[in-house]
């Protein structure tokens, strides 16, 4: 039997019942005692391990309510354009990556995170551009959003984004040269993204991505994360998932989605209902997106764009990426078959659809079944939809990280100063008793909890500029949102989320107390330590 009594440190036990304590006794991974320092060490045994925290701080481990751990892992090994304040530079990046690391055996030269914001005029790279590097290996860089593409001749052609009769995937642009029909290499949403393109791209081999998976999972348990999710879970990727958990490689537990056309197969070995785990792994409901990314400017708006992107109309509010009766069908199929759902919606006309056709799906299947639905990003939300969202139980899960990165941005060019002062509201979901949970979509940005606490708690962007002042939550509410709320999401509140008897051994040690120190100081606060299940995951 393993037993450990944690003591001599600050116990953030996020139970509302005993918000804090003094130590902690675990038995075989699972909470036994929580309490004064007096009354945990009177049960202490002979066998027991005595791990003194030393003054840092004992919390509930993070649980990442909405990012891609697949892509995460893929990312590792893909050259990151992040940094790139220019197409100058950016084509340096790919210059060396082709030279230094060229592909083989027919894969492609795959990229991310490149942010045309920080180009002159805002342009985006195009095919004359990458031609350059190669027009015959397959080059493949996606934008920071993740919605939207940089692309050469040779992806096209596989694409068959060819001649002037080619036919785009619904729900997709494919950028032109000018007034023709010639593809100038830029692809949104499901030009690139939709099933059928998907299985063209050739990326690294079963093996070496296994290997990344590892390595992914080690950067989250480093960032105090003990359950993450992949929410685009599809029939190529979940072998991937399941051969990790069959061999033991997991060490975080894993929710996953499964993307929208792959439920009735996925779910045909996978029961939702029971929301239980095999070892590590759980298939927990279904993801749809419903609209792009406001920083790339294919976000569905009801209002146009603060700044249109070019060769657009001034009325011009990006796009749905289905129809209400795609939408409807497919929450129907859903909703029938007890499986939660996550919509990704940034603008606020999908946010309109997203809570639309679930109404309809919830009037035309009558379950009464709790399938928590899940908004995701809600970030130009509305006031009027959030209390629509309150009244169909709809949770939502904001990335404010969009404020700090991209505030100054939406601020200026994407949404103007009304609508950029009342992105991400989670004190609005907040008043309204909606529980909400914060992410950061990675690989989008990194998995980073505390970076997530501290910009909901200042709404601070890169420059400063504190986008919606009355809008800020406390730091402790906060916390539950990345904490006790994600296990709700989850359907997992009686075994994780906080530190209290009979859950589960899941805890992060940190340097300082994020409740106690300055709030721009949270995201630079230690990770000690990650443990999951009474086991040390991640050590500093």
């Amino acid at each position: 039997m393993s037993k450990k009594i944690y003591f001599n440190g600050d116990v953030v036990t996020m139970n509302a019942n005993q918000p804090s304590a003094e130590a902690v006794l675990v038995e075989n991974g699972i909470i036994k005692k929580v309490g004064t320092t007096d009354e945990i060490l009177a049960l202490k045994t002979a066998d027991c391990e005595m791990v003194d925290l030393k003054g840092s701080t004992m919390a509930p481990g993070f649980i990442d309510p909405h990012s891609h751990l697949i892509a995460v892992a893929q990312s590792s090994m893909m050259p990151n354009f992040s940094e790139a304040t220019s197409i100058e530079e950016f084509m340096t990046i790919l210059k060396n990556t082709v030279e230094n690391n060229a592909p083989t055996g027919g894969e492609w030269v795959l990229g991310l995170g490149y942010d045309n914001s920080k180009f002159a005029g805002e342009k985006h790279p195009t095919k004359f551009d990458l031609d350059q590097v190669s027009s015959e290996i397959p080059i493949f860089i996606t934008h920071a959003s993740g919605h939207i593409a940089a692309v050469n001749s040779k992806v096209l052609e596989i694409f068959g984004y060819v001649g002037n009769d080619y036919v785009v995937p619904e729900g997709g642009v494919v950028q032109t040269v000018g007034d023709t029909k010639e593809p100038n290499g830029v692809l949104e949403e499901s030009a690139y993204l939709c099933d059928a393109m998907k299985k063209l791209i050739v990326g690294p081999g079963f093996e070496t991505v296994i290997k990344s998976l590892e390595y992914a999972q080690n950067y989250y348990a480093g960032l105090g994360i003990t359950t993450c999710q992949d929410c685009s879970v599809d029939l190529g990727n979940l072998p991937l998932l399941k051969a990790a958990n069959d061999s033991g490689k997991l060490i975080l537990d894993v929710v996953g989605y499964a993307i929208q056309g792959t439920q009735g197969e996925i779910f045909a070995d996978n029961k939702s209902p029971e929301h239980s785990y095999d070892k590590k792994l759980k298939i927990q409901g279904g993801k749809i997106w419903l609209d792009g990314s406001p920083q790339a400017k294919t976000a569905w708006l009801t209002k146009p764009y603060h700044e249109v992107p070019a060769g657009e109309e001034a009325s011009y509010k990006g796009y749905e990426n289905q129809p209400d009766t795609a939408v409807t069908n497919y929450l129907v199929d859903c909703i029938e078959k007890n499986i939660q759902v996550q919509a990704h919606c940034n603008g606020d006309a999908s946010s309109d659809q997203f809570i639309r056709c679930y109404k309809k799906a919830l009037e035309i299947t009558g379950n009464k079944t709790d399938l928590r639905p899940i908004m995701v990003h809600c970030q130009t939300v509305r006031e009027d939809q959030l209390d629509e969202m309150k009244e169909i139980g709809m949770l939502a899960t904001f990335f404010l990280d969009h404020i700090f990165f991209w505030g100054d941005y939406h601020y200026e060019s994407v949404l103007g100063p009304d609508r950029a002062n009342r992105i991400s509201p989670a004190k609005s979901a907040l008043d309204r008793g909606i529980s909400f949970t914060l992410h950061q979509d990675a690989p989008v940005k990194p998995p980073n909890s505390l970076r997530a606490i501290q910009n909901a708690v200042e709404r601070k962007t890169l420059s400063g500029r504190v986008l919606g002042e009355d809008l800020r939550i406390s730091a402790n509410d906060a916390f539950k949102a990345v904490t006790i709320n994600g296990a709700y999401q989850n359907f997992e509140e009686n075994e994780k989320g906080s530190i209290e008897e009979n859950k589960k051994a899941d805890f992060v040690i940190l340097g300082s107390n994020p409740l106690k120190v300055k709030t721009e100081e949270i995201h630079a606060i230690e990770i000690l330590e990650t443990i999951k299940d009474g086991d040390t995951i991640f050590t500093k």
